[in-house]
């Protein structure tokens, strides 16, 4: 019967090999979730995104049609705080917007100011109106105000 040595060193290394593999087991379940959340952000950014978009289109609309139908008239009210218009008091709104909006986008035509234009002689002075336009996206949440300096045309 032949004998057969088995070295010292045989019996310290049983296992790790499950150790080792489990180690690159976790490492990978970590960089799985990391790529997860990441997917997650990037979905939320894209939504966002569309929400901001669907706004200023709908802002952009209404501030098309305020330029188009006015009022022009020099007793127009201007607004208090245009930057944080919540829509109340507005000249116009389209009723009819076709996007899936929470409110109808909105827009007031304030006052004109007398400015002059060019630097030709005699001075030539125009009325220009400030025409302000409010449009919130699907969520309520998501507001975009616009405003344009407006000179009809006589």
């Amino acid at each position: 019967m032949a004998r057969v040595n088995h070295p010292i060193h045989s019996r310290q290394q049983q296992g790790a090999a499950l150790v080792v593999g489990l180690i690159i087991l976790v490492v990978l379940t970590l960089i799985g979730v990391q790529a997860m959340r990441t997917n997650i952000v990037q979905e939320r950014m894209a939504g966002n995104m569309r929400e901001r978009n669907i706004a200023f289109q709908a802002a952009e609309a209404a501030l098309r049609v305020g330029e188009a139908t006015g009022p022009f008239a020099t007793n127009n009210v201007a607004l208090a705080d245009p930057q944080n218009w919540d829509g109340s008091g507005s000249n116009g709104n389209i009723a009819n917007f076709d996007a899936d909006v929470a409110a109808a986008p909105v827009y007031q035509v304030g006052p004109p100011q007398y400015v002059r234009v060019g630097l030709t002689l005699p001075p030539e002075f125009r009325y220009i109106y400030p025409v302000t336009a409010r449009g919130v996206g699907g969520q309520p949440t998501s507001v975009v105000l616009v405003q344009s300096a407006f000179e009809p045309s006589n």
